[in-house]
C-alpha cells in the first residue's frame, strides 16, 4: 500500500510540475522568442509593420491566410501607456493585443460595414498600476508584463486590396503617450 502511495504521489508532484511548464512558463518563453525573432528582422518597437503579401514563398508564421493583410506593432510599457490607433476598413478588419503570455487580451472589429462602426479605432495599452487618465473615446487594455504585441489583419484578397491596406499604415499610430 506504501509504495502506492508514493507512485502516486510521485505521478502527482510530477503532474504539478508539467502543468506548470506548459501553462504558465512556456507561453512567456514563446512570447520572448517570437518578439527577438521579429527585432531581429527589423521590426522596430513602437512602429505599425506591414508584413509581405502572403504567398508560398513569404510564409514566415504557420499557415497564415493569403487573403489576409497583417500589420504588426511590438509595444513596450515600461516607459508609460501606448496608444493604437487604427483606421476603419471597407470589410472585414480587426485589432488584437497579445500580452507578454501569448494571450489575446483584446480584440476589436475594424469593419466599416458594422453598425456604428467608427472611422478609427483607439485603444490605450497599459500596465497594472500604471497612472490612467480620460482617454476620450480610447478603449483602454491593461496588462501584466510591459512587453505586448498588436496584430492588425484587413481581408485582402487581390494585390490591390494589400496595396490599399497597405497605404492606412501611415494613417495608423502605435506609440507612446
Amino acid at each position: 500500500m506504501r509504495s502506492i502511495l508514493t507512485g502516486l504521489a510521485a505521478f502527482l508532484v510530477t503532474f504539478l510540475m508539467a502543468h506548470f511548464v506548459v501553462l504558465s512558463a512556456l507561453p512567456g518563453r514563446i512570447m520572448s522568442t517570437v518578439r527577438e525573432r521579429m527585432a531581429d528582422s527589423g521590426i522596430q518597437t513602437h512602429s505599425w509593420t506591414m508584413s509581405p503579401r502572403v504567398t508560398p514563398e513569404t510564409q514566415s508564421i504557420v499557415r497564415p491566410s493569403p487573403d489576409l493583410a497583417y500589420a504588426i506593432c511590438l509595444i513596450d510599457l515600461s516607459g508609460g501607456p501606448v496608444e493604437l490607433s487604427v483606421p476603419a476598413w471597407p470589410d472585414y478588419g480587426s485589432l488584437s493585443i497579445f500580452d507578454a503570455g501569448t494571450d489575446n487580451v483584446y480584440a476589436g472589429s475594424l469593419d466599416a460595414r458594422a453598425d456604428g462602426a467608427m472611422g478609427v479605432r483607439r485603444v490605450v495599452v497599459a500596465l497594472e498600476g500604471q497612472d490612467l487618465y480620460p482617454f476620450g473615446e480610447a478603449e483602454q487594455v491593461i496588462v501584466s508584463k510591459p512587453q505586448a504585441l498588436a496584430l492588425i489583419r484587413r481581408l485582402a484578397p487581390s494585390q490591390a486590396a494589400y496595396d490599399a491596406a497597405a497605404a492606412l499604415i501611415p494613417a495608423s499610430r502605435c506609440a507612446p503617450l
